[in-house]
């Protein structure tokens, strides 16, 4: 009796997908996706969607900050104000985004770009990204673990509390997928790879700005570990995953003559100041005690409730002695906590991936059942902000 045998070549593809964790990912990532898109599309069609967004399936989680991203990949940053706005504000966001939504609109549309190819564009380069990143989650915590701390660990990144946003037509996928991947590969030790994967990241974000700091810290705590020696080189290698916000500030400087116009449209446009710590903790708990807006008050405390979670994980972190992530988490938070308020903090739990990775490994074992404590609970919240994002209200 004869068998057929797939050529060499495609069973080693095949086994590689499987010991990579692509079919793992694959499956919870459509499992997250279709159940937020389903949860929106039922909250739309009964509630109703905002006015500025646009109809249809695609518009279904175009909020908040989905209009800037739209602004700039539609005018640029320094074209006509939108929805009668200054413009200043829109300097904010990161270029790489808007770019790369623009340029699937242009394909779809033939030229003709609207705000509805747009739309699309925005939704698809989220989609893409965001099955990179839970690939990317996934390999790292295999890398530090083992598969199953790596299965946990893409679950918890892919049903955590604000993992709505990256099916939101917002930046975190992309400048996740090209955060973890950067950082798999300095774990890897192939540094021109972190170089470039790293410009994508810091093309996406301001959370890049963090991101470079984090890998020069993994990159030298990780030379003892994996018996290398220092070279300059490997540093500045490393170090280029900065030219993302190095070249958009630069741009930014030509185009407007400001050599701090990022800076400039942050306290302008949205009022970001740095304050010391005790002036933030302030101003955030006159948020939860006073804000008069429901949306607004429940995410206030889920902040503070975030902050202190932070605090905990890079304690834990700088005990285990994981200085790259304790260096990512702790920046990354510490920025967030000397801003006017902690607006936004909790969402950024979501690109402080070191923290699933964690969790996945302080469940193991015996306490496998925290697992599906914490699984279940980041399910929960993230329903509520699902709903939250679809309405149109705040969800951080």
């Amino acid at each position: 009796m004869s068998t057929l045998a797939l050529p060499v070549s495609r069973r080693s593809a095949i086994s590689w997908i499987m010991r990579s964790g692509i079919r793992y990912c694959l499956a919870i990532w459509l499992l997250q996706r279709i159940g937020i898109q389903l949860v929106g599309l039922v909250v739309v069609l009964v509630a109703g969607g905002p006015e500025y967004a646009p109809d249809g399936f695609f518009g279904l989680f175009y909020r908040w900050d989905s209009g800037y991203f739209a602004c700039v990949a539609s005018y640029g940053y320094v074209g006509q104000p939108c929805d009668g706005g200054s413009g200043i504000e829109r300097i904010a966001f990161f270029p790489l985004y808007p770019m790369l939504s623009w340029a699937v609109a242009w394909v779809v549309s033939l030229g003709a770009v609207g705000l509805d190819s747009i739309a699309f564009g925005m939704w698809l380069v989220a989609a893409i990204a965001s099955i990179v990143a839970t690939v990317g989650v996934y390999r790292i915590a295999q890398h530090q673990f083992d598969a199953g701390t790596a299965r946990r660990a893409a679950a918890l990144f892919a049903f955590s509390p604000y993992a709505v946003f990256l099916v939101a037509s917002y930046s975190e996928a992309l400048y996740l997928a090209g955060a973890v991947w950067a950082w798999h590969a300095c774990l890897r030790g192939r540094y021109w790879l972190v170089g470039v994967l790293g410009i994508v990241a810091t093309a996406s974000r301001a959370s890049g700005m963090f991101l470079v700091i984090a890998l020069l810290v993994l990159y030298l705590v990780g030379l003892k570990r994996r018996g290398e020696r220092f070279r300059v080189i490997d540093l500045i290698a490393v170090g280029s995953s900065g030219l993302g916000v190095l070249a958009y500030w630069v741009w930014l400087y030509v185009a407007t003559g400001d050599l701090l116009a990022w800076f400039h449209a942050q306290s302008e446009g949205w009022n970001r100041r740095t304050r010391w710590p005790w002036e933030t903790l302030f101003n955030q708990g006159i948020h939860v005690l006073r804000e008069p807006k429901l949306d607004w008050q429940i995410q206030a405390v889920l902040e503070v409730v975030a902050a202190v979670g932070i605090a905990v994980c890079v304690v834990v972190l700088a005990r285990r002695k994981d200085w790259g992530s304790a260096t990512l988490v702790g920046t990354t938070a510490a920025s967030l906590m000397t801003s006017n308020s902690y607006l936004s903090l909790a969402r950024n739990t979501l690109t402080m991936f070191p923290i699933f990775i964690l969790l996945a490994d302080l469940t193991r074992g015996r306490r496998r059942r925290w697992f599906w404590v914490a699984l279940w609970l980041g399910c929960a919240l993230l329903l509520y902000n699902t709903v939250q994002l679809a309405l149109g209200n705040w969800a951080d």
